[in-house]
């Protein structure tokens, strides 16, 4: 077994650039393998980037239409909803009135004329 394996040592240092071509041609072939999967799973993952985005757009305009006909519904005469209610749902402040104070502020307000 130890002549074995010295013939191929000897072998291999008869043909050191060789060996060495070979490894470094491997190396080579194994890194543009692995540079292509890359390339084709990047690409992948690109498309469904842009049909994550196609479906995400299409839900928001679908959303946005449902609340635009939520708050339709809640002007009618006799609502199943109340827009305050859909206001408070959505996250959306009541609108106050023109001259009503807002909550908090109790400090009254000068009129500033500049002449």
């Amino acid at each position: 077994m130890a002549g074995v394996v010295r013939g191929i040592g000897a072998k291999l240092a008869e043909n050191r650039e060789k060996v060495i071509s070979a490894l470094l041609l491997g190396s080579f072939v194994a890194l543009g393998v692995r540079s292509w999967e890359q390339q084709l799973e990047i690409e992948d993952l690109e498309a469904k980037k842009s049909s994550i985005r196609a479906t995400n757009t299409a839900m928001s305009s679908a959303m946005w239409a449902w609340r635009e006909e939520l708050f339709a519904l809640a002007a009618a005469p006799s609502p199943p909803i109340s827009a305050s209610r859909l206001r408070d749902i959505y996250g959306e402040e009541e609108p106050v009135p023109p001259g009503a104070k807002q909550p908090g502020s109790d400090v009254e307000e000068e009129s500033v004329s500049i002449s």
